[in-house]
Formats: C-alpha cells, structure tokens, sequence
C-alpha cells in the first residue's frame, strides 16, 4: 500500500458486528477494496487490527523468513495471526466483524477506528478512551522516551 491510514473515528456497531466507516474513511479505503482486507486479534492490545491484503502479506513474508525450526518462532507466529481471517467492506461501507472477534475484545455498540499508519485498530470505544488517556506528565515522559533519537539523547547527557 502506497499510503497510510489517517484519523480516529467514532463509529457504531450494530447487533449483527456491523460496523458503518465514516465517509472520509470511505474514501480512503475504496481504492484498496479490490484487493481485500483481513483482520486479526492484537497481540499487544485489546482490540482487533484490519490490515489491507498488501500490508499483511509483506507482514507474512517477514514471519516467513523466520526459523521455522524453532519453537518459539511457531509460538509467536501462532499467537501473532490468531483469529486472522479474510473480512470484507459491503457495497453499503459497513464492515462486518464476526461475532467471535466481536466478543473476544469487548466490542458493544460504540467503537473507535484509530488509524495505526498502515494499519487500523478496531477498539470498543470506553476501553480506548482508557488506553489513550494519561497525565500530561506520562504522556510526554512516554514521547520522550519513544521519539528521541540516540543523537538528541547523546546531546542532553
């Protein structure tokens, strides 16, 4: 895929796991509908995760190249494609989401789609608020911590 995810949507799921994208959503997902997208359980988080078809496979080849002759590969391999499954967007925009991945992660009737850069999380909406919410204090402890690069550490020392 030549280009990212962008935004965090409010959206609704209704009692079948349908869940409607936004327009602009939409929009951004029409050109790749053709190529089709699959979803999977997080393996970090409590969410579930809808990658396009192209990102997931060059995830897959990555997996691939790993040492199939060893245990915790298949181990992680395993636990890191749980769930996975081929999901399609209806002609309406809705994405259906099977009941089991539904109720794995919490799902009800609110949902946030939160754009990961190539990928999107899928969460219930009141356990996504508590993820993302932290003190100003944590919050910029974890951006230190997460994007100074070893050169602008180098120079604080």
């Amino acid at each position: 895929m030549d280009s990212y995810f962008s935004g965090t949507y409010n959206c609704k799921a209704d009692a079948k796991g349908r869940v409607m994208l936004p327009v602009a959503l939409k929009k951004k997902v029409d050109s790749i509908l053709e190529e089709g997208f699959v979803i999977k359980i997080s393996f970090y988080e409590n969410c579930l995760e809808l990658h396009p078809v192209s990102s997931w496979n060059a995830i897959m080849v990555e997996l691939n190249s790993k040492n199939k002759f060893d245990p915790e590969v298949l181990s992680f391999i395993r636990k890191y494609t749980a769930g996975l499954r081929p999901v399609e967007i209806d002609g309406a925009g809705r994405l259906l989401i099977s009941k089991s991945l539904v109720s794995e992660v919490g799902i009800s009737k609110n949902v946030v789609l939160a754009d990961m850069g190539e990928f999107i999380e899928i969460w219930d909406k009141e356990l996504y608020d508590g993820v993302v919410k932290g003190t100003k204090e944590e919050n910029m402890a974890l951006a230190r911590k997460v994007m100074l690069t070893e050169k602008s550490k180098n120079e604080l020392s």
